[in-house]
């Protein structure tokens, strides 16, 4: 009985450890790939004048402001009760 012991919990382990392992790889994954794009707004040209994008952005306080994936890249805005796009959105950050 001891010696069963010996080899089972040792394999027992490792095999929940392992488990354990791919579980966490996994989740990471999916967190990252299901982002929540919302709707933002470029300012083009004045914040009267709103164009609006997708981006991956909040209005949770980061320390990196909203911008676009252009090659130049442009702050993205959400709109406030008089429709104008002035209200910072910030990058979420994982």
């Amino acid at each position: 009985m001891k010696t069963f012991l010996k080899v089972i919990l040792p394999v027992l382990a490792f095999t929940l450890a392992s488990a354990a392992a791919v579980e966490t790889k996994a989740t990471k994954a999916e967190k990252a790939k299901n982002a929540v794009l919302i709707t933002g707004y470029i300012q083009n040209p004045s914040p009267l004048n709103c164009e609006p994008v997708e981006v991956d952005c909040s209005i949770n306080f980061t320390t990196a402001a909203c911008m676009t994936s252009e090659a130049t890249p442009r702050h993205v805005w959400e709109k406030n009760e008089a429709n104008a796009c002035n209200v910072t959105l910030y990058k979420v950050l994982n």
